[in-house]
């Protein structure tokens, strides 16, 4: 009697391509629960160099195996296998330009080295498990590819091209969804690196794939893009070697390990998906852990005590404060933080609440690395603030010092335009704001107008553009951004009707005392470091997650003193209690801020 060779549905499917039995090319769909892999094969004296860059990009390269010189199988994940024909197609490079063929059979295998990486076809059995669509096998074409804007990390002669992503779209109430079954699943690239429009990652069309197939999107569809192992393939032609092969893209080796056995088990956890960016805007969105929101609803929770009691309770937006930290966390290359608030009868007319809050969100940005950070104030105080910001960087409060700048009325619209569309976001802290006059009012409905400069004009036109995001920090109603809730203004607080702003923002927070509104902003970008979730997101899978150095990022009772000293020394005064020194808001910094910046390191975590 015959002996029955048992195979599994893997192994069956590679011994089809093997021997040409079917015309399937792309393998998504075939033997869910597979890891499907993709392919690098090059010379033996550049595969470590090849194993570091799949370390570096671990998202586009998850790395399953790498076999030894010469070997063609891939036994400990394949048995019975043979790299050279089990695959649909192949790619085979001379000097970067490729060709495509149906096997690799006739070629000198003697001193290459396979590389087996990771594919997204192999988490497409959980998310349609967990009934998300996947809609490329829906419409049965390959899934679409894409080359971005985002370069990878290089390894020797590997990497400086493109980070390559899969799309999948979906309905925006299945992305939760997606995010977290795909989170644990580390050899099928994980958690997707960017959800939302592709146009924030170089993509302008999403109709017009790289490689694969298009996809047509459903009504209500968001765009969800995880890494891709394209990439690798990538890094191997732009090295131009004088012969390497690959596979195509979109016909996978498929292996016999089970998805399910490589999970990282660590990895099961609840991760939210946050949309940040306004409605004017191509939408995006970002990654924050269960724990890390519970850390920034905790600040929110602290800033938003009054007391002063002006009844600010009714202009709370709850949920702003992260959302803000998003949007700065994700894009922070060129950021503007406007303060200035002229209340004063006298020279230097500015109080002692705003400038500490502007420049602890400056000094969080800057351990961000921000390319560029401009501190934006009222013409008659530029000198003041130079002299501000050369203290806090000889103090170590500040890495570096800041370009400064102001905006005037003779400013042209085309101008300001021009300006802002520099910026990826401009903060606003205890900033003056005109009302629906035109006039710039104090709380007690004072107008100081002569004292200041349209700075609110720079945030009028980010709210008409599509590239710069907007967040406003006030505590009274008075100030940029309370715009928003300037009905509420007129309603409940004291001469609302006289002192509502007219100048709304994307992200707005409400705090007791404005100082408090930058203080937990900081804070909150804090937190977001901390977060691996968060991290893997914004740095798009690629590097190592670094702790955040909490000395560079969150104000302290220390350094906050002495910048309050040093404004009192320039005569800069408390606008409520102008003659009671190291005071904010009515308030003694020893009596009530200090406690709150201690609560603040305590929400965190410090």
């Amino acid at each position: 009697m015959p002996e029955i060779v048992q195979r599994s549905a893997a192994e069956e499917a590679r011994l089809l391509f093997r021997n040409g039995q079917t015309d399937i090319v792309c393998t998504s769909g075939m033997c869910p629960g597979y890891v499907q892999c993709n392919l690098a094969v090059i010379p033996q004296k550049l595969a470590d160099d090849f194993e570091e860059f799949c370390r570096r990009n671990s998202a586009a390269c998850p790395l399953i195996y790498r076999s030894a010189r010469g070997d063609h199988s891939a036994g400990p994940i394949a048995k019975n296998s043979d790299v050279r024909t089990d695959v649909a197609l192949y790619r085979v490079y001379k000097s970067g330009v490729h060709t495509t063929v149906p096997s690799l059979a006739d070629h000198d295998w003697d001193d290459l080295v396979t590389f087996y990486v990771g594919c997204s076809f192999g988490l497409e059995h959980l998310l349609q498990a967990n009934q998300v669509p996947v809609r490329h096998i829906e419409q049965n074409v390959t899934v679409p590819m894409f080359k971005t804007n985002i370069a990878t990390q290089r390894a020797g002669c590997f990497g400086g091209g493109s980070l390559v992503v899969s799309m999948r779209p979906m309905p925006v109430d299945k992305i939760h969804t997606a995010v977290n079954a795909s989170r644990p699943v580390t050899t099928a690239h994980g958690m997707p690196v960017h959800v939302g429009d592709g146009r924030w990652i170089g993509i302008d069309d999403v109709s017009k794939a790289t490689f694969g197939g298009s996809v047509q999107l459903s009504p209500g569809d968001v765009s969800v893009f995880w890494a891709c192992g394209v990439t690798g393939s990538v890094a191997v032609e732009n090295a131009k070697l004088e012969l390497s092969f690959s596979h195509s893209p979109g016909s996978m080796f498929i292996t016999d390990r089970q998805s399910e056995e490589c999970n990282d088990a660590d990895a099961n956890h609840a991760v939210e998906v946050i949309p940040f960016t306004p409605t004017r805007m191509p939408i995006a969105y970002s990654y924050v852990s269960r724990d890390t929101m519970a850390r920034v609803e905790r600040l929110e929770a602290l800033i938003i005590d009054d007391p002063g009691h002006r009844g600010i309770a009714p202009l709370v937006v709850k949920g702003s404060l992260l959302k803000s930290a998003l949007a700065l966390s994700t894009r922070h290359g060129c950021v503007a933080v406007a303060t200035g608030f002229p209340c004063l009868p006298d020279s230097p007319y500015e109080e002692t609440d705003g400038p500490p809050g502007a420049l602890a969100v400056v000094r969080a940005v800057q351990a961000l690395g921000a390319e560029s950070i401009t501190l934006l104030c009222h013409e008659q105080s530029v000198a003041m603030y130079r002299e501000i910001v050369d203290f806090c960087v000889a103090e170590g409060i500040l890495q570096r010092t800041v370009s400064m700048r102001t905006v005037s009325a003779a400013d042209t619209d085309n101008v300001i335009e021009t300006e802002i569309s520099k910026f990826d976001h401009l903060v606003a802290v205890e900033c003056i704001s005109p009302n629906k006059t035109g006039a710039y009012p104090t709380m007690s409905g004072r107008d100081v107008s002569d004292h200041c400069s349209p700075l609110d004009r720079w945030f009028a036109a980010a709210l008409n553009s599509n590239t710069t995001m907007t967040t406003g920090i006030g505590d009274g109603g008075n100030e940029i951004g309370m715009g928003n809730v300037q009905d509420k203004v007129r309603k409940c607080i004291t001469n609302g009707e006289a002192i509502a702003s007219s100048v709304g923002c994307d992200h707005l927070i409400t705090a007791g005392v404005s100082n408090w509104g930058g203080y937990a902003l900081a804070a909150s970008l804090y937190a977001l470091q901390t977060c691996h979730d968060h991290s893997y997101y914004v740095r798009f899978g690629m590097g190592t997650h670094k702790e955040p150095d909490a000395s560079m990022m969150l104000p302290s009772v220390e350094s906050e003193e002495k910048l309050l000293l040093k404004l009192n020394d320039l005569h800069i005064r408390d606008g409520r209690t102008p003659d009671q020194p190291m005071s904010v808001d009515g308030f003694l910094f020893s009596d009530l801020h200090a406690k709150v910046i201690r609560a603040m390191h305590s929400a965190v975590g410090q």
